[in-house]
């Protein structure tokens, strides 16, 4: 396995937030309650006031009771271009699944040296454009987020939106542009509709080995798993399948092993088991058109 040039990027040694938290209800029965057991809300406020909150080594995003599994992970694979990594904000989801109608099931955020840590040192160093992009993540965190991505804002010197995209390496404008044009929706109201869940929170630059270790979940996998089970019983809410439809099987049956099998016509996967996450006819097939037909 391919060595990572840096060291960038996790804290063994950091000692633990012993803050008791309340445990998750087996249920959630509304968007609040959702929201009132959000794991990551209190990660969300460790960008505040952080000069460096998009990219330093003094980073240490994470949330509390995923500590554990993080250390292991990395004490076996961080030399490795598998490393988590928490130096950088974490994207368990863009967009707001609370009020999506198309929720992208994905794997987990990935990292590239030249986006994630030069282009994010650059950002950051000019105040208006890490302000405008901090507040915007930390709005996404918490579940408050109005749209896939910002509304066009003042461009001082860039918009927040074109910053976001541009650390984001303009990957999901790009792999949903096909639908956008498809269904003849202009930008806004269309990324209102459109959110994206991994199946966990952490960056990495490649995912060759199983995270976490021992086919564990984490606490935040664990909250992502009964926030869907409350989404999927919305009548308006429509599940895609991008990569690793194993997995999110897995965690979806975890706990309730006929989850999937009860709910399945609320998902949609790929046919092919390629890696493109592109939403294209190309791409999809026939799911590409129930798709249409879903948001038309």
């Amino acid at each position: 396995m391919e060595k990572q040039k840096e060291k960038t990027l996790f804290l063994l040694n950091k000692p633990m937030d012993n803050t008791v938290m309340n445990k998750m209800p087996e249920r959630f029965k509304n968007d609040q309650e959702v929201k009132d057991n959000n794991p990551w809300e209190k990660v969300a406020e460790k960008y505040i006031d952080n000069p460096k909150c998009l990219f330093s080594v003094n980073n240490h995003y994470y949330y509390e009771k995923d500590y554990n599994a993080i250390v292991e992970f990395n004490k076996k694979w961080g030399e490795t271009t598998d490393a988590i990594i928490t130096s950088i904000p974490v994207e368990p989801w863009w967009g707001n699944p609370l009020t999506a109608k198309l929720i992208i099931l994905s794997l987990n955020p990935g990292y590239a040296p030249e986006i994630n840590k030069t282009l994010a040192e650059l950002l950051q160093n000019v105040d208006t454009i890490r302000k405008k992009l901090i507040e915007y993540k930390k709005r996404t965190l918490k579940l408050n987020a109005d749209s896939l991505f910002p509304k066009v804002d003042d461009a001082n010197p860039i918009t927040c939106r074109d910053a976001v995209n541009m650390l984001g390496d303009w990957y999901w404008f790009k792999k949903l542009k096909s639908l956008q044009v498809d269904v003849n929706y202009n930008e806004e109201e269309f990324y209102k509709k459109i959110a994206i869940i991994e199946y966990h929170g952490y960056s990495s630059q490649t995912s060759n080995h199983i995270f976490p270790i021992r086919n564990k979940y984490l606490e935040t996998q664990l909250f992502i798993k009964k926030m869907i089970w409350y989404l999927a019983e919305k009548d308006d809410v429509r599940f895609l399948i991008m990569r690793s439809e194993n997995k999110w099987k897995n965690l979806l049956n975890h706990e309730n092993n006929d989850f999937f099998e009860t709910h399945k016509e609320k998902f949609l996967c790929k046919k092919n088991k390629g890696m493109s996450q592109s939403v294209s006819s190309k791409n999809l097939d026939e799911t590409y058109e129930q798709l249409k037909l879903f948001l038309s």
